[in-house]
């Protein structure tokens, strides 16, 4: 664009240097996939300052593959890194970015704090609270064996015929026909947040979903105290009502009605119960999934089915 065509293209998007209003306060959830992020996100949106909108995956793009990394890298070239020759650290030069996307999902926010629900988001969270210095994270984990479940039936929930074009076309997530790569991705998932929220203890409070669906008004009101936010229903009552568990807006959960004693390790074959305990079972009993002695029944019951 022209330089003098700048201005009055700001004018008209209703920035002008002058001010440009942020969220001082957004809200990032953030989990493995079918983990519950989206019923979650549009939960709070029910509160009177939130807002809430699609998975961005903005920041994901521009992360991925070391993207925002790479004019540092060009230090050692003849043309050099303007980053590095204008002594702009990491730190600067990702809070300038994070005051510009800020802005850019503030315009849409209708005044209110933003709240984005990307579950890949989970992978770049050291860097997003180095953007968004106010952010606060809502970690929410769910039993592996459901997550696991859920994203090997990801695509049988759907009839093609209903899905639009653009779907169609997209590739399939490596986790939906791929049922250790599934396990494996609940595991980095949860242990990245996690470890994420050893780091950042003030900043990302971690909720078990199993935990919202049996008692949603004390799980919400321990999340809205963490996010400083006051109290309402409305979320609450949203989350009671509704376990919307998918990116696409009509899908239910295919595991929320799997609820059997046993739940989905019941409906696995040997060989998947096997590589669940292999890829998965630590995490379950790390983080408090899965007691001793639970998981010890499991590692039997697969020896005994492999037998």
């Amino acid at each position: 664009m022209d330089p003098n065509e700048i201005q009055p293209h700001l004018e008209a998007t209703g920035i002008t240097e002058a001010r440009i209003p942020i969220c001082a306060r957004p809200v990032f959830v953030i989990g493995a996939p079918r983990s519950g992020t989206t019923v979650l996100a549009r939960s709070l949106a029910q509160h009177s300052e939130f807002w809430t909108s699609d998975e961005s995956q903005i920041l994901w793009d521009l992360f991925e593959g070391g993207r925002l990394d790479k004019n540092y890298q060009r230090r050692e070239r003849y043309d050099g890194s303007w980053l590095c020759k204008q002594d702009v650290g990491k730190e600067e030069f990702l809070a300038f970015l994070g005051l510009g996307l800020n802005a850019l999902f503030t315009s849409r926010s209708q005044g209110k704090r933003w709240v984005d629900q990307t579950p890949v988001y989970a992978l770049l969270a050291d860097n997003l609270a180095r953007m968004f210095p106010g952010a606060f994270f809502v970690h929410i984990l769910r039993d592996g064996r459901k997550v696991v479940h859920s994203m090997i039936n990801f695509l049988a929930r759907f009839n093609e015929r209903e899905l639009p074009d653009t779907v169609k076309r997209s590739p399939r997530p490596a986790w939906s026909a791929d049922f250790t790569e599934a396990c494996r991705t609940w595991r980095r998932f949860v242990e990245a947040a996690l470890h994420f929220q050893a780091r950042f203890p003030d900043r990302c409070l971690t909720v078990v979903n199993e935990q919202m669906v049996a008692d949603p008004a004390g799980e919400f009101g321990e999340i809205l105290k963490f996010i400083q936010a006051s109290h309402e229903d409305g979320p609450a009552n949203f989350f009671r009502s509704n376990r919307i568990n998918s990116s696409f807006v009509q899908a239910p959960d295919s595991s929320a009605g799997s609820r059997s004693s046993t739940g989905p390790w019941g409906l696995w074959s040997p060989q998947q119960r096997r590589i669940f305990v292999e890829e998965a079972g630590a995490t379950m009993l790390k983080y408090g999934l899965a007691a001793e002695s639970e998981l010890a029944s499991l590692q039997e019951a697969v020896s005994e089915t492999e037998a």
